[in-house]
This record gives structure tokens, C-alpha cells and sequence, in this order.
């Protein structure tokens, strides 16, 4: 009788893959982490734009400084002109002031062309549109009085004691910036002074310090006090 060798056997080979319960406890893990992380890492987003706002309203001290300091008086150009494009155009900048915080412009419109009066040395731009919803540099007049919306015109830099009424002061206006980013900004800047009392809430107004915004909705402009002479 003609003999077939045995079959070999050989060992059941390892399992492959995942089980249902093992995918869902990975699943799980990973959810936890998302909650625990990705909160940090937007909130170290937000943290980085404000501190990229702090140096660009710095800079702007030190080249609104420079310009005063070779022209004398700063032009009043209210909240419809960029008092960053005469110093663009004088070589104090070079570049307008820009923020990570807030909304770009749609369209970002042309400086036109600035002349100074050479018997009164007044400023004057011809050939740039409105510019009032774009963020930038402005200059007023400071109001006699506390306006019920603080637009650049009013600080109580030290919580209490306005300006001098009639002064020329600078800010750095900065459009459709979120709640709670207009409110980190205004602690990054005023936090340290304990005269200023910080808004507490994240929708609260804020009117003192360096840093004031009202309004209602998601977003904010907001003005940021950069020099008054």
C-alpha cells in the first residue's frame, strides 16, 4: 500500500488587527486628548496674535515719536485717514500698521499723496478713499468730555484723569477683533496697572486704560492709545 506523508502542522499564526472593544477604547483616547489639547493649542494661537499686536503698536510709538520729534505738531486726520501712510510717506514706517488681530480689509485702498502747507505746516492727503473700516493709525482731537463710545478720542490712562482737552493723541485703531482677543489684549497691556479696572467679562466695555472698546456682537474695534501732544 502506497504511503502519502503526513500533512504538516504548523502553528495558528498570529491575530491581525482589532477587535470592535479595542477600537473603541483607542477612539476613546484619542477624544480625551483632542478635548485636553486642541483647546491649548487655539489658545496659543490667540496668545501669539496678541503679542504680535503689542510689538506692532510698539513700533509705532517709536516712529510717531520720530516724526514729532522732526515736524513738531501731529496732524488730525480723524478715523476716515492712516496717519501710518504720512509716516510711510515721511520714512518713519515702512509699511502700514497691520495686526494679527482683527479683520483684513476687503481691499486695502491707496495712500494718496501728502503735502505740508509750508506757511502753517499743516498736513493734507488728496487721492486715498474712506478708510474707516480698515485697521490703522488715527489722530483726534481729545473731546472735552467722556464720548459714550470711546473711539480714539478719550483715555483715562490712569483710570480717572482725562487728557487734556484740546491735545492731539494717536492710536492705533484695530477692526472686528473677537471678544475675547480685545479683552486679552487690553490685560496684556493694562494688566499690570492696578488703578485700571479690567472688564469682567469677556462682553463687558472696557473705557480706562490704554486699551478701550464698547459695542455688542462677536467683535470689537478697538483703540489702543499710542502718544498725545
Amino acid at each position: 500500500m502506497k504511503m502519502y506523508p503526513r500533512p504538516a502542522f504548523f502553528p495558528r499564526s498570529t491575530r491581525s488587527g482589532f477587535s470592535l472593544v479595542e477600537m473603541i477604547g483607542v477612539l476613546a483616547i484619542i477624544a480625551i486628548l483632542a478635548v485636553i489639547i486642541v483647546p491649548k493649542v487655539f489658545s496659543t494661537i490667540a496668545s501669539a496674535r496678541v503679542t504680535s499686536t503689542v510689538g506692532s503698536v510698539t513700533s509705532m510709538k517709536s516712529a510717531v515719536a520720530e516724526f514729532s520729534g522732526k515736524y513738531g505738531a501731529i496732524p488730525v486726520i480723524n478715523g476716515s485717514r492712516r496717519l501710518d501712510d504720512l509716516l510711510v510717506a515721511q520714512g518713519f514706517l515702512e509699511g502700514r500698521f497691520t495686526s494679527k488681530l482683527g479683520t483684513p480689509p476687503s481691499a486695502s485702498l491707496a495712500a494718496g499723496t501728502w503735502t505740508q502747507n509750508a506757511t502753517t505746516g499743516a498736513w493734507t492727503v488728496a487721492g486715498n478713499g474712506n478708510m474707516s473700516n480698515q485697521s490703522k493709525l488715527i489722530s483726534y482731537t481729545v473731546a472735552a468730555a467722556q464720548p459714550a463710545n470711546p473711539n480714539g478720542s478719550y483715555y483715562l490712562l490712569d483710570g480717572t484723569t482725562p487728557l487734556p482737552a484740546g491735545s492731539t493723541i494717536v492710536s492705533a485703531m484695530i477692526v472686528g477683533v473677537p471678544v475675547n482677543d480685545a479683552r486679552e489684549l487690553s490685560a496684556r497691556i493694562d494688566g499690570d496697572d492696578p488703578a485700571l479696572t479690567q472688564p469682567t467679562t469677556s462682553t463687558a466695555a472696557d473705557t480706562t486704560g490704554k486699551v478701550t472698546y464698547t459695542g455688542t456682537g462677536t467683535t470689537r474695534t478697538v483703540y489702543v492709545y499710542i502718544a498725545h501732544q
